[in-house]
């Protein structure tokens, strides 16, 4: 991270997924304009969160992964001048990414260092597919990591949900490998948050290892959001939003989800589905 961060009592991370920016910045999503929302989520960060350490982007950047929503997602993240971490998401092209996002403020870091924690950023895309899948190469890069920083509060973030959630569909198209995963994080007690997008929806549960017990957390989308718990694929009407994660130095992590108006961003049922 370039510059030093004073940091307070805590470390103040502001998490926001799903942003699914157009090459067209009037494209909608189901009748929500992704680049105006993504802008009205970034505006309720300002407002709403008087320390804001890093923001974290958790995939699926763009919808159509095209160099101009990519352009403009760096100069957004630029003017708002906080240091922006981002991971792909199954509908970003990657190389695409690596060539268009980096600048001063916008970082496509493996690992993050802040107060006493350590991030690591994983990808789980699997390339022309929805659902998700760690390597060999990164379950060994995540391994390497824990072991070498036993000592370290950790929070692991990657984009497609590592538990289910409870709704057939989307359960489909999350992590493939779920058990692989977890049985490296069963030897690391050091872990406490595993983050994801993916999902458009909140979600908070502890998942028990033989172990281990870490804190699972998903993130609505700063654009349209899907119905929690139903079998079957339904937008919901709550609105966009993001989370507000709070990492102290003893390893204790408080969060909470902000979200817009309801009134103002309205999914338009009617449209060409997701």
């Amino acid at each position: 991270m370039k510059g030093v961060i004073n940091y307070g009592s805590f470390v103040s991370i502001a998490q926001l997924t799903d942003i699914h920016l157009f090459a067209d910045i009037n494209r909608s999503l189901v009748g929500i304009k992704t680049d105006f929302s993504f802008q009205e989520v970034l505006k309720q960060v300002k407002r709403t969160l008087p320390q804001v350490d890093l923001l974290l982007l958790t995939g699926d950047l763009t919808q159509d992964g095209s160099i101009e929503s990519y352009g403009r997602l760096r100069q957004s993240l630029n003017d708002f001048g906080i240091h922006a971490y981002c991971l792909a998401g199954n509908h970003d092209d990657i190389p695409l990414m690596k060539a268009h996002l980096p600048s001063e403020y916008v970082h496509l870091s493996r690992s993050i260092d802040v107060g006493k924690w350590r991030i690591l950023l994983l990808s789980s895309v699997v390339v022309d597919a929805v659902h998700g899948y760690l390597s060999d190469e990164e379950l060994l890069y995540l391994e390497k990591n824990l072991s070498a920083y036993p000592d370290r509060p950790t929070l692991i973030a990657f984009h497609h949900p590592a538990v289910p959630l409870g709704s057939q569909w989307i359960d489909r198209i999350c992590l493939e490998n779920q058990d692989e995963f977890w049985a490296i994080c069963d030897h690391h007690p050091q872990i406490e948050i595993v983050l994801n997008g993916h999902a458009h929806q909140a979600f908070d549960q502890i998942h028990e290892t033989p172990h281990n017990s870490i804190r699972c957390l998903v993130t609505p989308s700063t654009c349209i959001q899907f119905e929690p718990q139903n079998d079957k694929f339904q937008i919901d009407h709550q609105p966009p939003g993001f989370r507000h994660l709070r990492l102290y130095p003893n390893g204790v992590m408080e969060t909470d989800v902000h979200r817009l108006k309801v009134d103002s961003f309205q999914p338009d049922l009617a449209a060409v589905g997701y």
